[in-house]
């Protein structure tokens, strides 16, 4: 019931949905004549505020404070390289590589590229399935054995439903081993400090930045976009992600 509540808050809380329901409110009110001014001002908010978070130096600073400087694996010796999970939708009449959305298959390609450069790490990959009857990991373990991993060097953990599961279930394999953590820039920050609070040490290894500087100025930049909308949402679930972490003493 807590996992449903959490997802549901946060889908209500990003930019997208709470600049409708904010301007629905403000309509409802200015239609019907009862606080004509507040809901004008409501409406206005809601709008300006969507297309801000809709062009493109909002949302790339935004990804830049998400991301926080994330660089790339410094190639460290380890053994494991553990993906997180992020999503999928096990469709058997599309290639694996379509089912994964496309940060998984960030993530899962990075692990797959770490663990290929070093053949004595062990690829853990974690998630679960939701509603899907496939779990996160089994997608992951069936493309990471298409690019050329070997079955027995795959460890599949199908039971966490967040990153703070993901920290706890994975601890007793990870404690007093060195292991690479392959997960979204936006998202290592939180998914660092949580393996951290369990006193194990990841090596960061951060895929599918969102914070790429453009190679000059672009007057299409200050369009609202739905990719600028995209990387804003993004960037601001990982943020809303700190702040619950450190409410329930997590981070």
């Amino acid at each position: 019931m807590g996992f449903v509540l959490r997802k549901t808050l946060s889908t209500i809380l990003m930019p997208l949905p709470a600049a409708l329901l904010m301007g629905t409110v403000g309509w409802v009110l200015w239609s019907r004549g009862k606080r004509k001014r507040l809901g004008q001002g409501m409406v206005a908010a809601s709008l300006v505020g969507l297309a801000l978070v809709s062009i493109e130096p909002v949302s790339l600073n935004a990804a830049r404070l998400a991301e926080g400087g994330a660089e790339a694996f410094p190639g460290d010796s380890v053994d494991f390289v553990v993906v997180l999970g992020n999503g999928h939708v096990s469709d058997p009449d599309l290639p694996v590589t379509a089912q994964l959305h496309g940060q998984a298959l960030y993530r899962l390609t990075e692990g797959v590229r770490i663990a290929t450069a070093q053949p004595w790490a062990r690829l853990v990959l974690s998630g679960y399935g939701g509603v899907d009857p496939k779990s996160n990991a089994q997608v992951y373990s069936e493309l990471a054995v298409e690019l050329g991993i070997p079955a027995q060097r795959l460890i599949l953990e199908q039971r966490p439903t967040d990153t703070a599961q993901e920290a706890e279930y994975l601890e007793p394999v990870l404690r007093g081993r060195v292991f690479a953590l392959v997960t979204s820039a936006s998202h290592m920050r939180r998914a660092a400090r949580l393996f951290r609070a369990r006193g194990l040490e990841p090596v960061p290894a951060p895929t599918g930045h969102l914070a790429k500087t453009p190679g000059g100025f672009d007057l299409l930049g200050w369009v609202p976009s739905e990719d600028h909308l995209k990387r804003s949402q993004t960037a601001w679930y990982e943020l809303l992600g700190l702040v619950w972490g450190r409410m329930r003493g997590d981070l």
